[in-house]
């Protein structure tokens, strides 16, 4: 069931931003595009199977456009995009492994850089609340990582490059123009930031209970832990071939085997 947002470790996009709001050098975030692929209200349904075991049930979404300030002392706030995804095991998974996780990303609306991220997830006897908060303005970020049954861990340190958390790298991908052979990196930070490759391998038809899609077939390569993910193990991620770039169906490799994500509803 370590699942949900293996799919949105995924892939940094980047256009110039005003350069007010931050300080001087190379140091330069890209633009997001006014014509996003996605909006608020977007919310898509993912059913969560284990071999031939149905195991729950995941949702990724864009709750909101809110705005939101990174730290305090700040009079500058930001507007973000509130993604918001969530994992719920069913009641048969719920005897002997149960899941409720709940992430949530503040994506600024203007460049590809993440604001706060936060993620409050129970998978089996393993507890996990963590919150980050970037500043942007002087290149910091602080966490805060409380695991149950361990010490508090609570980290300050530099951003040298413009980054998104994991949850929202999914977006990045969308957001971005590829084809069949294409090879692009990112950078994400989680805990530390960290380049993310993707890779394109091919186009095919899929079918799922939401409807059958044509899609690109694309595996990021995983270096270091992200939502719910093991270092090294294998994420496969189908994408409609439009430019609308809709998940449609993960496969990824855990712990316990192989799972699988297919997509049921759009909303």
């Amino acid at each position: 069931m370590k699942f949900l947002s293996r799919f949105a470790v995924c892939l940094s996009f980047a256009v110039l931003f005003s350069s007010r709001l931050w300080p001087a050098g190379d140091f330069v975030p890209v633009k997001i595009s006014s014509s996003v692929p996605w909006k608020v209200g977007e919310k898509f349904t993912f059913s969560i199977n284990w071999g031939l075991v149905n195991g729950g049930e995941a949702t990724i979404g864009v709750e909101d456009l809110v705005d939101l300030k990174p730290s305090t002392g700040h009079a500058q706030s930001y507007s973000c995009y509130h993604i918001v995804a969530g994992a719920v095991s069913n009641s048969f998974i719920d005897v002997f492994y149960k899941v409720r996780d709940k992430n949530e990303s503040w994506l600024d609306a203007n460049v590809w850089l993440s604001h706060r991220f936060e993620q409050h997830n129970q998978e089996g006897k393993f507890i996990l609340d963590q919150v980050v908060r970037y500043d942007w303005k002087n290149l910091r970020f602080h966490n805060e990582e409380d695991v149950r049954g361990r010490a508090l861990k609570v980290e300050d340190g530099n951003l040298t490059v413009p980054a998104v958390d994991t949850l929202s790298s999914l977006y990045y991908v969308r957001a971005r123009d590829f084809k069949v052979g294409d090879t692009f990196t990112m950078e994400v930070h989680s805990g530390r930031t960290w380049p993310l490759i993707v890779k394109v391998l091919k186009r095919e038809k899929v079918r799922v209970p939401a409807g059958e899609f044509d899609c690109y077939l694309v595996e990021p390569f995983l270096r270091e832990r992200g939502l719910f993910i093991q270092k090294g193990k294998k994420l496969q991620v189908w994408l409609t071939a439009d430019w609308r770039k809709l998940p449609v169906m993960m496969k990824a490799e855990i712990f316990i085997g192989h799972v699988s994500a297919v997509l049921t509803k759009i909303e």
